[in-house]
C-alpha cells in the first residue's frame, strides 16, 4: 500500500537529492521511503542514462545496487548458518584448501561477515595486511559465495530466488545476465559513455540489479524480521542474526560496527569514516554501495529510506564526498519521521 503524505514534508529531502544527483552528474536517482509497512514517499528523477531517447526512470527502472548486494550475500549465509551447514565461527580455512592454511590461521566466517579478517586473496595466493580482528577493511562476499557452494552445493542466487524473490514474487530483482529496457544504465565519470554491468547469475558478482521499491522491500522484509505484506517466509532468527552487532571481542569498540554486513548504528564508534548518520537512533542499519544506492533501515521509527543513482567514480573525478552524502541523506530522513 501507498501512503501519500503532504508533498512539502519532503521538501528538504528532494532538493537535497536534486541537487546531488546533478553534483554527481547522475542520469536518474530515485527515493522511496516505507512506514509502518507503508510506502509513505516515492519519488523519480531523469532517465536511465544520457542518450536521446533514454527511458524515464520510474517505479521499474532497476539501479546496479554495487554493495548493497553485501547483504543478499549476508542473508544466504545466514540461511545456511540456520539450517545448522555453516556456523558463524567456523574456520575460512575448513572450505578454502587451496590457498595458505598458515596464513589463513584462526580466520572465521564471523571475521568475513564483519570485514576484519586482516587478509587479501590475490588469485591463488592469500596475505596478511594486518592482525586478525583488529581492524576494518573492504568487503569479501566473493569468498563467502565461494563458502557457501562449497559447503550447500547452492549459489547465493539459487538460495535467495527460492527461498525470497519467487515467494514474495518479486520481479525487479535479480544478478543481470543480459540487457532489458527497465535496466538503468551507470554514468561512469571516468568513460564518455553509458554502461551496464553484465555477468552471470550466481549472486557473487557487481551486477545486482534492483528497483529502488524492491529494495525498500527488502529492507522492511528485515525490519519485520522475515514478514512482507502479511507473508511469512524464514525463520525470525535468521534476520536478527544478520541485523545485529556480531563484531568479534577483539575489534576495538571504536571502530564501526558490523551484523551480516550491515553497517549497525552504535554510540561508541568514533571513527570519521562512520556511514551512519549521527541523528540516527541505535539499532539502526545500512548498506551503501558504489554507484550511492543505499537502503537504510530505522527500526525505532518502524521505517525504510532507499536511495537510488547512477554515477560511479565521483570522487576520484569530482571530490565528491560519500560518507558525508550518505549521513546527510540519512539524517533528512530522520528529521521527517520525527514530524
Amino acid at each position: 500500500m501507498k501512503i501519500a503524505l503532504k508533498r512539502d514534508a519532503f521538501i528538504d529531502l528532494t532538493t537535497y537529492t536534486e541537487k546531488v544527483q546533478r553534483d554527481t552528474k547522475a542520469s536518474g536517482s530515485a527515493v522511496v521511503i516505507m512506514k509502518d509497512n507503508n510506502i509513505i514517499h516515492e519519488w523519480y528523477s531523469g532517465e536511465h542514462h544520457f542518450e536521446q531517447g533514454a527511458k524515464k526512470v520510474n517505479y521499474d527502472s532497476r539501479f546496479n545496487v554495487y554493495s548493497v548486494r553485501v547483504t543478499y550475500v549476508g542473508l544466504a549465509i545466514a540461511i545456511a548458518i540456520n539450517e545448522g551447514i555453516l556456523n558463524l565461527d567456523d574456520r575460512l580455512s575448513d572450505y578454502l584448501k587451496e590457498y595458505n592454511k598458515e596464513i589463513l590461521g584462526e580466520t572465521t566466517i564471523r571475521h568475513l561477515l564483519t570485514r576484519c579478517t586482516g587478509i587479501k586473496f590475490k588469485n591463488s595466493n592469500v596475505y596478511r595486511t594486518f592482525d586478525l580482528g583488529t581492524d576494518i577493511e573492504g568487503k569479501k562476499p566473493e569468498i563467502l559465495a565461494e563458502i557457501l557452494y562449497k559447503a550447500t552445493g547452492k549459489t547465493v542466487n539459487d538460495i535467495l530466488s527460492k527461498r525470497v524473490f519467487k515467494p514474495l514474487n518479486w520481479t525487479n530483482t535479480g544478478w543481470v545476465t543480459e540487457g532489458g529496457n527497465n535496466l538503468v544504465c551507470d554514468i561512469d565519470l571516468s568513460k564518455s559513455y553509458p554502461t551496464l554491468r553484465i555477468g552471470s547469475n550466481i549472486g557473487d558478482e557487481r551486477n545486482l540489479y534492483v528497483s529502488a521499491r524492491e529494495l525498500a522491500y527488502w529492507g522492511n522484509l528485515h525490519l519485520n524480521k522475515r514478514v512482507f505484506e502479511g507473508k511469512s517466509i524464514l525463520p525470525q532468527e535468521i534476520f536478527e542474526l544478520t541485523t545485529s552487532i556480531q563484531n568479534p571481542n577483539s575489534l576495538p569498540h571504536q571502530l564501526p560496527k558490523f551484523g551480516f554486513l550491515w553497517w549497525v548504528q552504535d554510540r561508541d564508534v568514533t571513527v570519521s569514516y562512520n556511514e551512519l548518520g549521527s541523528e540516527l537512533p541505535n539499532g539502526s542499519y545500512q548498506i551503501l554501495g558504489a554507484s550511492r544506492c543505499s537502503c537504510t533501515v530505522i527500526p525505532e521509527y518502524n521505517a525504510v529510506a532507499v536511495r537510488m543513482s547512477n554515477s560511479l567514480n565521483a570522487y576520484e573525478n569530482l571530490g565528491f564526498d560519500y560518507i558525508k552524502d550518505i549521513q546527510m541523506f540519512g539524517n533528512l530522513v530522520i528529521s521527517i519521521l520525527k514530524k
